[in-house]
């Protein structure tokens, strides 16, 4: 059994005309198969197993809404651990996309390769959160800024294209070459809210639809339409990003430096999360009838964990993740897809717009010819 699945994307170009797209997903629905029996914390552990992106996340998710469902809470001890996990993982894919994959699909014309010494470094040092945040400060000055982050951070649009412009380091000159005319892999969905800023309400309406229906878990939609989630959600309205959005559209660029920033402010983020701030990167609702439903904050995006209990077992559990949100067949990508020139880049463009939206799969692109 294929545990993953992955997305498999259609292009259909006939000479000027608009892009035709088809989306189509191969990713199981296995939450109930798999969790359906087992005591809360056995399902907390498979999660963790089953997932090999976001792992922490995943088991996280599942741990807060089995405590929810038995009207149980974290102390502040495993409140703050639960937090420092999400944080250290979501900085951790963040590098990994604007070190590796970028580089990958983009790098090579510039002269621009894949870092993988700063990953490892970054990754050998989760172990620990302060050495952590210092090993990721000491990298964003050193190798993806060029300058102290509260420097960067400080920078409006004009900055951040001087900045770029003058390309000091890889990242900066990956940026420059997206130019500073409109954005390309524009969507207009909506933006989920970010975790902080979800009503309760709203909350557990996403949970009674999706245990009434598995299949809303794989289509989900927010106010009857698809919706796209991820760092570009979580930063709604932060400077540079909103002038960005406003002037050149929310496309490639704009997911990408959405993802620098906040990569770029969470070292400040760790060392305040450690003297007792709050982050608002996992949340739990007691829904009733011995239910739960959890949400943690993830690289790609806001991943929701719903499960019903009975006699200490699960009976019902749904898992609604982020690609399913920007993957849908009418939703963030598709739209963006559709805006794209056709022309003989168009599978490269296509790639880059997919990896900004970051499914957690593989996934294949094929340009087709149409008359």
């Amino acid at each position: 059994m294929n545990l993953e699945g992955r997305i498999d994307i259609t292009l259909e170009r006939g000479g000027d005309a608009p892009v035709g797209v088809r989306v189509e997903s191969s990713r199981p629905q296995l939450a109930q198969k798999l969790m359906a029996g087992r005591e809360p914390a056995e399902a907390a552990n498979l999660a963790g197993l089953i997932f090999s992106l976001c792992g922490k996340a995943q088991r996280i998710a599942a741990e807060a809404a089995c405590e929810a469902a038995q009207d149980l809470q974290a102390d502040a001890a495993t409140g703050l651990q639960r937090e420092q996990a999400v944080l250290l993982e979501l900085a951790q894919e963040h590098a990994w996309r604007l070190l590796l994959n970028w580089p990958e699909q983009a790098g090579a014309a510039l002269g621009i390769a894949p870092d993988m010494a700063s990953l490892l470094r970054l990754r050998k040092a989760a172990g620990d959160t302060a050495q952590f945040a210092e090993t990721l400060d000491d990298l964003l000055q050193i190798v993806l800024l060029g300058e102290p982050a509260a420097v960067w951070l400080a920078r409006d649009l004009a900055g951040f294209d001087v900045w770029r412009e003058a390309g000091g380091t890889s990242v900066a000159r990956l940026f420059a070459e997206l130019g500073l005319a409109a954005d390309f892999g524009v969507s207009q969905a909506c933006l989920l809210p970010s975790l902080h800023a979800l009503p309760d309400a709203a909350a557990r309406d996403l949970a009674d639809r999706a245990l009434a229906d598995a299949a809303f878990c794989a289509q989900p939609i927010w106010r009857d339409a698809p919706a796209e989630t991820g760092a570009i959600a979580r930063l709604d309205g932060r400077e540079p990003l909103a002038t960005w959005i406003a002037k050149r559209g929310r496309g490639a660029g704009a997911r990408l430096l959405a993802r620098l920033l906040e990569l770029a402010m969470l070292p400040s983020v760790l060392t305040r999360l450690a003297s007792g701030s709050r982050t608002n990167m996992v949340r739990a609702w007691r829904l009733g009838d011995n239910s739960g439903l959890a949400g943690v904050e993830t690289s790609r995006g806001l991943l929701l964990h719903v499960v019903r209990l009975f006699e200490g077992r699960v009976v019902e559990y749904r898992i609604v993740a982020p690609t399913e949100w920007n993957f849908h067949p009418a939703g963030a990508l598709v739209q963006a897809l559709s805006g794209l020139a056709p022309g003989d880049d168009l599978a490269a463009r296509a790639g880059l717009v997919a990896q900004a939206l970051d499914p957690c799969v593989a996934f294949g692109i094929n340009v087709k010819d149409v008359r």
